[in-house]
């Protein structure tokens, strides 16, 4: 627990200089003027549309995790599931891989066993925001260009993660190579689970439960442009959001956080025209109600996953595995 606060301490003071930051470019006065038109009765929608897309993430998770074969109890799935959403801070949310460690924990399963879910999840939620980003970009005319990259990069990926050549590689690499030996033996693992859940079935399934769950989500931060008296089409605004979260995620930072926000408050001011400090203000609503919110659940999933994993050397021992 004690890496989790240091690394969220972290996060939320390199957030902080990037929100005072985006708020003094914009000017103070501005921003805090845009803010205070917020419609506080749309919160509750707002939030409740992002609860759902974490309710359509998680059918996701158990259909991965059946994919594969491995059988979590429900009340345990769902603070561990929960528990991951806190490594949303996380470069590319890559650290949600402590979902796996927990669950060895619960039940045994190798974590080189469920890892690949983790990586199948992170793999839909691309091509689950392309498409809304494309849907955005063909309705408005945008160059889709950028969203087409990020899905080539997610095809390459894709296939270099099933390549049985490519896996037997890093198995012999890995065996050669002092301290990261004892990795190799589970290569073929996190290989076959990888080609599993990277199937044909599996990867259109995942997708659409992707699209339908982001849809949730996009859906949550239109709202977020309404409360402010954005008047906007929903696709421009899904496509900001789309290729500004697509951004914060290629650019390996913890939560994305100054790509995202910077994605999204020069798009808003230069492609749907907003005053800065109205750009900068939906911003820091977005990422409230997104990352913030979604870390915020994470961190009480952390406390109700130790329950299931024996407390606070439970949670020292995932770590570890």
């Amino acid at each position: 627990m004690n890496r989790i606060k240091r690394n969220l301490a972290l996060a939320l003071s390199f957030a902080v200089a990037v929100y005072l930051a985006l708020a003094v470019y914009s000017g103070l006065g501005d921003f805090e003027s845009a803010l205070g038109r917020f419609r506080w009765s749309l919160l509750p929608a707002i939030l409740g549309l992002v609860l759902l897309s974490y309710v359509g993430r998680f059918v996701r998770w158990r259909y991965y995790l059946g994919v594969i074969g491995v059988e979590v109890p429900l009340a345990a799935n769902v603070a561990i599931f929960a528990s991951g959403l806190s490594m949303a801070i996380s470069p590319g949310k890559l650290g949600e891989v402590l979902k796996s460690a927990f669950i060895r924990q619960v039940n045994g399963t190798p974590i080189a066993r469920t890892a690949p879910a983790v990586v199948a999840e992170r793999a839909t939620d691309g091509t689950g925001m392309v498409l809304w980003g494309l849907l955005g970009a063909l309705s408005f005319s945008f160059g889709p260009e950028v969203l087409l990259l990020f899905l080539a990069v997610a095809v390459v990926g894709i296939a270099v993660l099933r390549s049985e050549r490519l896996s037997l590689v890093a198995e012999r690499i890995l065996s050669r190579l002092p301290l990261l030996d004892r990795l190799a033996p589970h290569v073929r693992v996190f290989h076959g689970a990888s080609s599993e859940l990277l199937g044909l079935r599996p990867l259109v399934a995942g997708t659409g439960i992707s699209f339908v769950s982001w849809g949730f989500e996009c859906s949550a931060v239109y709202l977020c442009s309404v409360a402010l008296g954005v008047q906007r089409p929903f696709l421009m605004v899904v496509f900001i959001f789309a290729v500004s979260s697509l951004v914060g995620v290629g650019s390996m930072l913890p939560g994305g956080i100054g790509a995202a926000e910077a994605g999204l408050t020069g798009m808003f001011d230069g492609l749907a025209g907003l005053p800065a400090g109205l750009a900068v203000a939906l911003t820091f609503l977005i990422r409230l109600a997104t990352l913030w919110f979604a870390t915020l659940i994470g961190i009480v999933g952390l406390f109700v996953v130790r329950a299931f994993v024996g407390g606070e050397a439970g949670l020292s021992a995932a770590r570890k595995r």
